[in-house]
Order: structure tokens, then C-alpha cells, then sequence
């Protein structure tokens, strides 16, 4: 289920309007992009209060077990037959897939497929439309017909998303304010009559937390039932942190193949809270560039993803972190420079 997600969840752009954060299509994940998170244990951990102005902690966060989701082109699976209208797809598995439609105006969810099942949406899911902020809100309808051992099949199910609250989520990696906390209700129900009627109804609840400067959700909690004819036989919570989320703002700024790799000083130098780091790959190229604070730690990752050959530019946005010296590492194939940069507040 964390695959549905926060491969869709995921996948949204953030901006400041009025010391809120406004979701906009800027930010929909692309191929090449990778959400690392860790699965934590759920004992104390709640979602806590809705409204403006909140403060969360969720400081003793202990990790069991971690995933990544992989993004690309829906045309690389092997299911794109059934998804034409897609231009995206997820997976933490390569086996298993989730096929979206991004763009300006919204994300669209049109089913999932795997080995053993196909689920193909004719009646696609509305999972975001743009621009989203604290107390924006809307629902949809979805559905679609499928063959499920070769029993017909009828999915309908209804999505409902608010943005609930906003205020200051304090983590391990550091506290974040002006953090947006986004609800989803999703609501599918699976109809079929494999010799008696059966309907198989999934209820899930999730809450999600986006921040400044991160591309992808820093925390969720997620609640998930599952009924067999109006009989709960499932409950299941879930906890997942991304502390590495990857940083919002980088871009390609030229296609010209250069004549090697190459890791330029940040600017500015000193800085506060913003700076660029500009960098340069001669081939394509899985790229690495994360930051390092003055005794080692690793403190967030700004890209991590395949690139192509030309020249790039990564932003980073260090609001949430004290003034001190920084170390910033590229890795590219055999390549790996380090360099150093200064924080003052």
C-alpha cells in the first residue's frame, strides 16, 4: 500500500504563499526520480490535532525496515498495453506498477498492474489537482471493470482529500515549519460473484506531511481496513520518515555535453538559508548529491536520480539548520568530489 502512496503522494511541488505551503504541479515526480523511505514502528505514534498553527513530534521514530520507489516512463513496463493514456509509472518492486497522468492542472491515478492482477481505470482517480494549500479540498469518483482469476470484476470507489493542517513537524533529522499536512480518504469497493456475491471494500486514511524545500513527503501515518462482505478482517497501521527526501529546484540549465564531471563552489558562499550548486555531467549518468554537516552526518540529498548528459543546477534550502560549516558530495559512476560550504544566520 506505502507503493500507492507515496509514489502518487508524493509527487507534488511546494511554494510559500502567506507562510503556508501551496502544492502545484512545478514538482510531479519525473523518470529517473527515486523516494527512499523508512517503514518505522507505530507504537506511540499518532497523527495529532487538525487545524492551523500545530506543533508535531515525532522525534523517537525507531526504523524496521526500508523501500524505495523507482519512477519511469509508463512505456518501459511491461503493461502499457492496458495504460495508454499514462506517461508515468511506480514501482518499489519491478514486478508490480502504478500508472499515472501528471500534469499542470492535476494527478490522475489509472490503475495498477502486476504478474498476478490487472487493474486497469476507465473512470480514472482524481489523486491531486493544483493549485492545493491549508483548507483546500476536493472528491472524485473512480472505477473500472476487470478479470480477477477470470471472475468479472466491478471496482468503484470514492477519494476525498483536505488540507487539514498546518504548523511545525519536529523530527530526527531537524524541525520544519510551515509544514502541510494533506488527508486522503480512498474508499474502493471490489464487486464480483465467484459463485455467491462478494464485495471486498478497502478504507484508507492517510495523513501527509510536505515541508519547504522537499519534494516528497517528510512523514505519514496511514490506516488501512479491509471488509469481505460488511466483515472487517484486516486493520493496519502504518508509519513511514523520509529523511532524505529529495530537494526541490533542480534543473537542467544546458544540454551541451561537457568534457567531464565537474562540481562548482555553491552560491553564494556564505549563505542564509538559500544557495545554488551547479554541476556538470559529460554521460548519462545516475547522479548523487547529498550534505554532510561539520562532523560527518548526512543531513538531506539533493538529487538522486538518472541524468543526462549536460549542465544542472540543484537549489537547497537550509531554513531548518543552525549556522555552521557544510560539506557537499557528488557521485557519479566512478566520480565523487567533496566541497565545502558555510551557513550564517
Amino acid at each position: 500500500m506505502k507503493t500507492f502512496i507515496s509514489s502518487i503522494i508524493l509527487l507534488l511541488s511546494i511554494q510559500l504563499t502567506f507562510s503556508q505551503l501551496t502544492l502545484t504541479s512545478q514538482y510531479n515526480p519525473v523518470p529517473g526520480d527515486i523516494d527512499s523511505y523508512a517503514i518505522c514502528d507505530t507504537a506511540n505514534i499518532s497523527q495529532g490535532n487538525a487545524g492551523a498553527n500545530q506543533t508535531w513530534s515525532f522525534m523517537n521514530l525507531v526504523k524496521v525496515d526500508s523501500s524505495d520507489v523507482h519512477f519511469v516512463t509508463s512505456s518501459s513496463t511491461p503493461y502499457n498495453g492496458q495504460f495508454t493514456s499514462s506517461n508515468l509509472a511506480s514501482s518499489n518492486d519491478n514486478s508490480s506498477y502504478n500508472y499515472f497522468t501528471t500534469s499542470a492542472a492535476n494527478i490522475l491515478f489509472n490503475g495498477n498492474g502486476s504478474p498476478a492482477l490487472v487493474v486497469p481505470y476507465s473512470n480514472p482517480q482524481l489523486f491531486m489537482q493544483y493549485p492545493f494549500t491549508y483548507n483546500s479540498s476536493f472528491s472524485d469518483n473512480f472505477g473500472g471493470n476487470y478479470l480477477n482469476g477470470g471472475i468479472p470484476t466491478i471496482r468503484t470507489g470514492t477519494i476525498n482529500v483536505s488540507g487539514d493542517a498546518w504548523g511545525t513537524i519536529n523530527l530526527p533529522v531537524g524541525s520544519f515549519a510551515n509544514a502541510l499536512r494533506v488527508k486522503y480518504n480512498i474508499v474502493t469497493k471490489d464487486s464480483s460473484n465467484p459463485g455467491a456475491p462478494l464485495v471486498v471494500v478497502t478504507n484508507l486514511t492517510s495523513y501527509v506531511w510536505f515541508v519547504p524545500g522537499k519534494k516528497y513527503p517528510v512523514f505519514e501515518v496511514i490506516y488501512t481496513t479491509l471488509s469481505y462482505n460488511g466483515t472487517i478482517v484486516a486493520s493496519v497501521k502504518s508509519v513511514n520518515y523520509n529523511a532524505r527526501s529529495t530537494a526541490i529546484g533542480i534543473q537542467q540549465i544546458s544540454t551541451e555535453i561537457p568534457a567531464g564531471f565537474m562540481l562548482s563552489q555553491n552560491y553564494p558562499n556564505p549563505f542564509n538559508p538559500m544557495t545554488k550548486l551547479r554541476f556538470q555531467i559529460p554521460v548519462t549518468s545516475f547522479v548523487n548529491i547529498k550534505v554532510f554537516d561539520a562532523i560527518g552526518r548526512e543531513v538531506t540529498t539533493l538529487v538522486n536520480k538518472d541524468l543526462k548528459a549536460g549542465s544542472y543546477e540543484a537549489d537547497w534550502d537550509a531554513s531548518a539548520y543552525p549556522s555552521g560549516a557544510y560539506f557537499y558530495r557528488l557521485s557519479a559512476g566512478d566520480f565523487s568530489i567533496t566541497k565545502k560550504m558555510v551557513l550564517v544566520k
